[in-house]
């Protein structure tokens, strides 16, 4: 077939696919389309078509005549671009100069060792100051410039998780219009070591949600966000160990942030600090247990608990914040459960019930908090086993089984008048957690030690 009947071939079919899609996304823009010739129309208008359709096709289109191929240069594409093998990253490599105006971009894992690369490893070439571990277990892989990413500097969107780099790379922390980053990298390091610095977020200045996670090399502290303090209104970072010496606080003044995660990082301060016009966008926080008050916090009495939960309770009201605590095992209040001590019979409790050392705040219709055990999903069977008419072989083994014990709950509001609005969410919600009251029924803390040999010796024994 001659060339030219190929590509009007080619052409043919294309439009009646932009027909379909253009029709759905924008009806306006599909009149104009059926009435003109796809060479007739304006190049905004056949950049705007391109823009509704995925990056493969815009690369496929841009073969038919060179007048699609400008249009696709100039299109600024909504869609997302990934690479998860070394064809995805050859393709971004024709990107850079057939459709530089890419927004959204994800960079994935390369294929560690396949035949049909003669076995080699495939993996991004080092940055500044590599590990030096892993260039010596890397030095046969075949490379690729990651640099390459700098030439879209319309990115609204970009991604890189568990990539396989290996030290610093500033240069792609320089985007313009860049709007959300994401970092994040492995438990194990397997992944690579991409070294990088809070810092140089600022080469970000529109940057609105960053999301880093386990990234066991990033560094620098958390007052290097001031930068970006009128912009930012997601931050997640979460495992990064080497992110240290810094106060939550400093991201008080934030006007715009609505969610604040610094689970897992080395941050400190008080959650009590927390003032009435502090973090006014926030809606969801949660802090590491090296905050005061932070998730996994251990208390140092069970008196400080009901202290802490009165002093929270305002910041409770306004926005989604760490649920769980837990009794230190330093604690004079702490004692240890006997689910591995044996009976006088030589029989073990063949379930165990923790000591309710753990405390979690409840938010719904009414807020309050309780003491509970430390495993939620401890399973207990409640019978006597002093009653001589039982024994364990006529016992039903799902016959008062319970999913979780906890204490009683201790509520920071008043109960609900029964003409409210609410009455309703709140009976379903008390009802709800009333059934989760059953070892501990009566308690609103922890027994004292012997009131819970007692209580053990009597279910268990």
């Amino acid at each position: 077939m001659p060339p030219s009947e190929r590509s009007e071939r080619l052409e043919r079919r294309v439009r009646r696919r932009l027909a379909g899609r253009v029709n759905e996304a924008n009806p306006s823009v599909a009149s104009s389309y059926h009435a003109t010739n796809a060479n007739q129309l304006g190049g905004n208008v056949l950049e705007t078509i391109f823009g509704f359709l995925p990056v493969k096709d815009i690369m496929r289109l841009r073969r038919v005549c060179s007048d699609w191929k400008e249009t696709a240069k100039g299109t600024f594409v909504p869609s997302e671009f990934k690479i998860t093998n070394v064809y995805d990253f050859w393709t971004l490599e024709t990107m850079t100069a057939a459709l530089p105006n890419l927004q959204h971009l994800t960079i994935l894992g390369l294929p560690e060792r396949e035949e049909r690369f003669g076995g080699r490893g495939q993996i991004y070439a080092d940055g500044d100051h590599p590990h030096e571990g892993l260039v010596d277990e890397t030095a046969d892989c075949t490379t690729h410039d990651i640099g390459i990413i700098t030439n879209f500097q319309h990115l609204r969107s970009l991604a890189i998780i568990e990539a396989p780099l290996n030290g610093r790379y500033p240069a792609i922390f320089n985007f313009p219009l860049l709007e959300k980053l994401t970092i994040n990298d492995s438990f194990d390091d397997v992944a690579g070591y991409h070294s990088w610095n809070l810092a140089w977020l600022e080469g970000l200045p529109m940057l609105r949600e960053l999301e880093c996670r386990l990234n066991h090399a990033m560094f620098g502290n958390l007052s290097s966000l001031r930068a970006l303090k009128d912009t930012l209104e997601k931050v997640v970072i979460s495992g990064c160990r080497h992110v240290h010496g810094s106060n939550f606080m400093d991201l008080a003044d934030f006007p715009r942030l609505k969610i604040l995660d610094l689970r897992s990082t080395d941050v400190y301060g008080d959650i009590r600090n927390i003032g009435a016009n502090d973090f006014k966008a926030l809606e969801e926080l949660f802090l590491p247990r090296t905050v005061y008050g932070g998730s996994r916090y251990e208390f140092q009495s069970i008196a400080e608990v009901s202290v802490f939960m009165g002093q929270i309770y305002p910041l409770a009201k306004r926005f989604s914040l760490i649920r769980s605590w837990r009794l230190s095992e330093e604690s004079p209040d702490w004692y240890d459960d006997p689910h591995d001590v044996d009976d006088e019979n030589g029989r073990r409790g063949n379930h165990r019930i923790p000591p309710p050392f753990a405390c979690e705040l409840l938010r719904g219709a009414r807020i309050g908090w309780r003491w509970r055990c430390s495993f939620p999903d401890t399973r207990i069977y409640l019978h006597d086993r002093n009653d001589p008419d039982e024994d364990d072989e006529s016992i039903d083994p799902l016959e008062g089984v319970v999913e979780s014990n906890s204490c009683e709950i201790n509520w920071l509001e008043p109960e609900h008048d029964r003409e409210s609005s609410d009455y309703e969410d709140y009976t379903l919600q008390l009802s709800s957690l009333q059934n989760e009251t059953n070892f501990f029924r009566g308690y609103h803390n922890p027994p004292s030690e012997d009131e819970y040999y007692e209580m053990m010796e009597k279910w268990w024994f």
